[in-house]
């Protein structure tokens, strides 16, 4: 009897977000396996800009992944071809986080996770209605391949009930920032390629200002490029000198690689973009 009890229980905990109906700002919950998913409304900037969200709620200790996933996972992708009266889409990712399990390091967020967008319209006089299909993965020990399709039509009001619900994710989307630009965000003062003696890195010298904590680095390429998980060679006060493994690269690549640093931080992340130069090899 006490089993049928706890199971009984347990279910209604899964089925309470997934029986969740559209209305106060939200579509309707999308469940998978472990995990759901819902578009919520955040209301209108002043230049007539929507902000949405895509929420997705876990199991506890369950994860979903960043665009870069890491060692395995893959990045969820977002389908908006559907929506009526949308001219343009834009998407947010908040700061990930870094996780190690039994050797293999993932990248992304664990049980609750909203993605901020902007949409704006193609007739700034109809309605705009967001049809979103995703693929996703959840992930435990093992990752499970999840869809969801949702549907939610717009409000006009200003302000929504779940906005506070969103902007407390929007305020952990990286800000970006110039490369060499110091001010009271995280920044890069310095990036060179390792190749010498073997090692195949590259070194980041980070701007660390007064009162702000730096939780993690992430470094993105190009197709065939992976960056590994940054180790400390030196700290001060004001700055930090990191460096990160080269995993993965293309055979004799060379020249200017754009690139994507994320810096993880507190009370702000920041996200440069900047050209890495990989110089040839000494013969």
């Amino acid at each position: 009897m006490r089993l049928n009890v706890l199971i009984c229980a347990l279910l209604l905990v899964l089925a309470t977000p997934l029986g969740a109906q559209q209305g106060d700002g939200a579509s309707a919950w999308s469940g998978a396996t472990h995990s759901a998913v819902r578009l919520i409304a955040g209301g209108r900037n002043g230049d007539g800009a929507y902000r949405v969200g895509i929420e997705i709620r876990m199991k506890p200790g369950f994860k979903t992944y960043w665009r870069m996933p890491g060692d395995a996972g893959v990045p969820p992708v977002f389908d908006w071809t559907s929506s009526e009266n949308v001219g343009s889409i834009s998407l947010r990712w908040p700061a990930p986080k870094r996780y190690v399990d039994a050797g293999v390091t993932t990248i992304g967020y664990k049980e609750r996770v909203i993605f901020p967008a902007v949409i704006r319209a193609a007739d700034t006089s109809k309605p705009i209605t967001a049809t979103l299909k995703l693929d996703y993965a959840v992930c435990d020990r093992i990752c499970i391949p999840a869809k969801a399709e949702l549907t939610l039509k717009l409000p006009e009001a200003t302000e929504q009930p779940l906005a506070a619900d969103l902007d407390a994710f929007r305020a952990q989307v990286p800000r970006a920032k110039e490369p060499g630009k110091l001010d009271d965000k995280p920044g890069l003062v310095s990036a060179n390629h390792v190749p010498d003696k073997g090692v195949k890195a590259v070194d980041l010298v980070i701007a660390v200002p007064a009162g702000v904590a730096l939780h993690d680095v992430f470094l993105e390429g190009p197709d065939g490029w992976l960056f590994g998980t940054p180790t400390t060679l030196s700290s001060e006060a004001d700055k930090v000198v990191l460096r990160l493994p080269i995993e993965g690269k293309p055979r004799n690549a060379t020249g200017l690689l754009p690139v994507v640093l994320t810096l993880s931080a507190a009370p702000h992340s920041s996200e440069i973009r900047f050209d890495l130069d990989i110089p040839a090899p000494k013969p």
